[in-house]
């Protein structure tokens, strides 16, 4: 008789020689791994995806001015023991400089070809931390030409005519800015 003409080739005889049940362990073995390397791959993913969150946003370093998203002021904000000011969100590109005394300037550009000019035609908006803050802006308020009003929480917003273009200066009791 010719192998063509056997009703069992050699591959059925394998598979009838393994008993049903070795045949059921093999294959939940196999879905068994499919299913861990599935699992261990969406993990792998998520932990990559959510990576960035709830950590710290990189920043600049301290001392060179850079470009910095929206999402990475409000990080620094966040992440900072005292106040970061800006003048909200605005069209074009945020310049951040931060210095090694705690200073940080946050200035308004028109582009991003703009970071590092140091030409002082941009809206720049400056947090200083000032042990006694509060009593330094009352002093300033007592000053000639000082123009004051008080604001909500007890502060105090102060600017002075001589300088028109400088963005009035505020403080409340209590806090170190």
């Amino acid at each position: 008789m010719e192998a063509r003409d056997t009703p069992n080739t050699t591959a059925e005889r394998l598979t009838a020689a393994v008993p049903p049940r070795t045949r059921m362990r093999t294959n939940a073995l196999r879905l068994s791994l499919v299913a861990l390397l599935l699992i261990a791959l969406i993990s792998f993913g998520a932990l990559l995806t959510l990576r960035g969150r709830g950590g710290k946003t990189a920043l600049p370093p301290v001392g060179s001015p850079a470009a910095v998203s929206e999402s990475q002021l409000k990080s620094l904000a966040s992440q900072s023991s005292q106040p970061i000011y800006w003048a909200g969100p605005k069209h074009g590109t945020y310049e951040l400089t931060r210095t090694t005394d705690g200073r940080t300037y946050i200035r308004y550009l028109p582009s991003a070809d703009k970071v590092g000019d140091r030409t002082p035609n941009y809206l720049t908006v400056g947090t200083y931390p000032t042990k006694q803050a509060f009593s330094a802006l009352r002093r300033a308020a007592a000053r000639d030409g000082a123009v004051s009003a008080n604001v909500d929480h007890g502060g105090l917003v102060v600017f002075n005519n001589s300088a028109p273009k400088t963005i009035p200066r505020h403080s409340r009791p209590g806090v170190w800015c």
